[in-house]
């Protein structure tokens, strides 16, 4: 972990020494730049006059504020086609097969613009993969998630969203952290989310952002179905600097409660009890800070968790984890870093034999570098690298897995030329 932070120094800091030349250019670009009417925010600003504010303007004035805003809804698509390697694609600890696969993924997006106090947005994401030589186990692997969200925004800093997910995948999981032992495999599960969150603004650049959720996920040919009820709570603190950027930072608090009616509880000793039901309690606090200025982006999320099975105690376990992102967007070039870590110990699951086995203890890092080069409003090139590593003191605990992945996307919206 210690040499991926090093790495990220050493590839980040050419790039932090161009911070100040960079803001210095743009600065002096904004202001040798007409300005230009940004239909979004003219939108937004128009969503804070109420219904009689706006019969209240002349209708010439109304007709012309309709066409600035456009169309009423607005859409787009992105398709991305790519080749892809990787090293180790069962995720195994023992004998990693490589292979090669195509890839497909697609991202769209329909949104209707500011009505009065209200806005609707919704999107629909594909992630399809198969591997040129197939393996007993694995021929290929998708994922599909959709979204739909409704927002009322009654006046400025207060809004309350509903939203609904729904999502499908068939690939290779990791269970491994609440299993009582390793358990990786190709599975299909299908799943889908809904629930509210309410934003309330405070004094001093605050909001408050509340929020409940129910879950309900279901695992084809592995009795993994629970059903979760989740509520949330998180302060925000945000500020504004126009051209020297924003600074977002915020610390939230999460609990879970996650029935599994197809699992059994277990003692201590590691033995299921038949006719009782596995429920897990899980409580995170995590705590995340964005700093954008100009083409940068720079975030850093850290959480801890604590995971109970209400029980005798043999699933509870703590992780700790973070993840440090550095981004780039600038003169038709987007760079990417991520370097995530978290380690997981068990309180009562132990490995090894002998009179005072140690407990279970479980690390998590992963790196990732994508790029991605803009050639014109509809076309781009990007390349991927990551590495993601697994270790366990349970023999046979331990994988790695490395992808390399290039390819081409193509954007279609109808403002592009």
């Amino acid at each position: 972990m210690l040499r991926w932070i090093c790495l990220l120094v050493v590839v980040s800091a050419p790039l932090l020494t161009a911070w100040g030349a960079d803001a210095s250019a743009e600065r002096q670009e904004q202001l040798e730049t007409p300005a230009v009417l940004d239909p979004a925010r003219l939108a937004a600003t128009l969503a804070t006059l109420t219904p009689e504010q706006w019969e209240a303007l002349p209708p010439e004035l109304r007709e012309q504020l309709q066409a600035m805003l456009g169309p009423t809804w607005l859409w787009g698509a992105t398709l991305r086609m790519g080749a892809e390697w990787r090293d180790n694609v069962l995720l195994s600890p023992v004998s990693p097969a490589s292979r090669s696969l195509l890839r497909g993924q697609l991202e769209s997006y329909l949104w209707r613009r500011p009505s009065g106090a209200w806005e609707w947005l919704g999107f629909l994401n594909g992630d399809v993969g198969r591997l040129l030589q197939p393996l007993p186990e694995l021929a290929g692997e998708q994922e599909w998630f959709g979204h739909l969200e409704s927002r009322w925004t009654p006046r400025p800093g207060w809004r309350a969203a509903w939203t609904g997910q729904a999502y499908y995948q068939d690939q290779v999981f990791d269970l491994s952290a609440t299993e009582t032992e390793r358990f990786v495999a190709r599975m299909r599960v299908r799943g889908a989310r809904t629930g509210m969150d309410l934003t309330a603004p405070l004094p001093g650049a605050f909001a408050l952002i509340v929020g409940a959720k129910v879950h309900r996920s279901d695992y084809a040919d592995f009795a993994e179905d629970f059903t979760e009820g989740e509520g949330a709570a998180t302060l925000r603190w945000q500020v504004e600097g126009g051209e020297k950027g924003s600074l977002t930072v915020d610390l939230g608090w999460r609990s879970r409660r996650r029935e599994h009616p197809d699992r059994n509880q277990y003692t201590v000793g590691g033995r299921p009890l038949p006719g009782t039901q596995l429920e897990f309690r899980q409580d995170e606090v995590r705590g995340e800070t964005t700093l954008l200025r100009g083409p940068w982006t720079l975030s850093f999320d850290a959480y801890g968790m604590e995971n109970r099975d209400q029980a005798s105690g043999y699933f509870n376990y703590t992780e700790r984890g973070g993840q440090l992102t550095l981004e780039r967007a600038a003169d038709r070039w987007r760079v990417l870093m991520e370097v995530g870590a978290s380690r997981s110990r068990y309180e009562v699951q132990t490995v090894g034999v002998g009179f005072d086995p140690p407990l279970r203890r479980r690390d998590h890092r992963e790196l990732r570098v994508r790029v991605e080069r803009i050639l014109s409003p509809r076309w781009t090139l990007f390349a991927e690298a990551s590495e993601e590593r697994s270790r366990e003191n349970e023999a046979g605990g331990t994988y790695r897995a490395r992808l390399v992945s290039l390819g081409v996307a193509r954007t279609w919206e109808p403002s592009l030329p």
